[in-house]
């Protein structure tokens, strides 16, 4: 479930993750919200987290929005109107700001009582501290991914990670690069389905195997193929995308297999072209199927970039029009400018990424031939 969605009713309490409510440390507090007079009403411990006098509260959904971050609340409140349109229950993640400074994540909860005539007369709910999760995953996160790029002759390298403007740090993109025994360079973007620890633990072992298989000398293909294999068992029904490339820099040889991911974009001379070609279905759906893989032979000075669906999807917005907004900016780069390749990630990350409203984590890896 997405962290803003509308809960299904008669979910109740068993929204909450089970370990935020058991730790011992951890706040709880409740709340009740009168439809027919508006007051809301607050316990004390709900006071806290949200860094407001309970005295001094107005007991008013003004009074409360007044507190969350303004990154999140407009799918707070997205969610809160949906539950209450539908007599339905909620769970909504967002940040507090409070008045010292400080920064909580907060898990609010809520379920709609309705009259015999199916009319929304009160909601009632919890507020949870779910902070120490999204630094627990961020912290995992983090020391998951690569922390510098191995310098490699023939090619140059850029990488960007950027967490979602309203999870901050718990998502399951991640890409990993590294020199092959040959003398080839694995290039590997993927996404894990979902957030969380098990987004991240995911994260963790496609990252790790793809990279044993590429140097026991599986091909992209047979790399594919065998994390598939790997996840499809998985009783949690964890399902992940991934693009896995072998570049060689001597001929130049671009090996790729796409796996459900987003499509590799291609400039050179001039030209941008999404490398389209799918090789199977998004890993984890069938142990026995086998993927395939595509060759290319780059021009010199050619650029490819492998991101993660964050840097182009968005609610409302046409998939087929973000790509062609990320292929313009990335045509309108000039290539011998003095800024070169990180100056073409910035571009891209300040035009279609954006400062704000991206409903998911992104990575971007960026490499270009001599």
């Amino acid at each position: 479930m997405n962290r803003w969605d509308t809960a299904e009713v008669g979910s109740g309490w068993a929204l909450a993750e089970a370990g935020d409510i058991a730790r011992a440390d951890a706040e709880v507090g409740m709340w009740d919200r009168d439809m027919v007079s508006g007051r809301l009403t607050w316990d004390r411990a709900t006071s806290n987290l949200h860094g407001m006098d309970l005295d001094a509260f107005g007991e008013t959904m003004e009074a409360f929005y007044s507190t969350i971050h303004p990154d999140d609340l407009p799918r707070v409140e997205e969610a809160v109107e949906t539950a209450i349109a539908t007599c339905g229950a909620y769970r909504a993640e967002y940040r507090v700001l409070r008045p010292d400074g400080s920064q909580l994540w907060v898990q609010g909860l809520g379920r709609v009582v309705s009259s015999s005539a199916g009319q929304a007369t009160r909601v009632i709910g919890l507020v949870v501290d779910v902070t120490w999760r999204h630094a627990m995953v961020d912290m995992l996160q983090r020391a998951i991914l690569p922390q510098t790029l191995p310098q490699l002759p023939g090619i140059d390298l850029v990488a960007h990670y950027l967490p979602a403007a309203r999870d901050a740090g718990i998502g399951g993109d991640w890409y990993d690069v590294g020199k092959l025994p040959d003398g080839g360079v694995l290039l590997v973007v993927g996404d894990v389905a979902g957030h969380g620890l098990s987004a991240v633990a995911a994260m963790a072992e496609l990252r790790h195997a793809a990279r044993a298989y590429a140097l026991a000398g599986f091909s992209p293909a047979g790399i594919t193929t065998q994390l598939s294999a790997n996840l499809a068992p998985d009783p949690d029904g964890t399902t992940a995308t991934v693009v896995v490339t072998r570049f060689d820099p001597t001929s130049r040889l671009l090996t790729w297999s796409c796996a459900g991911h987003p499509p590799p974009l291609l400039i050179s001379g001039g030209e941008v072209d999404y490398l389209d070609d799918v090789h199977g279905p998004i890993l984890g759906v069938d142990p026995s199927l086998s993927y395939s893989q595509t060759d290319l032979r780059l021009p010199p000075e050619s650029r490819l970039l492998l991101y993660t669906d964050g840097l182009v999807e968005r609610r409302h917005l046409s998939i087929t029009d973000r790509l062609d907004t990320l292929a313009d900016v990335a045509a309108d780069h000039d290539p011998h400018g003095y800024d070169g390749l990180t100056g073409l990630c910035d571009r891209i990350l300040t035009h279609v990424a954006g400062p704000a409203g991206r409903e998911d984590d992104l990575c971007l890896l960026a490499a270009q031939t001599p």
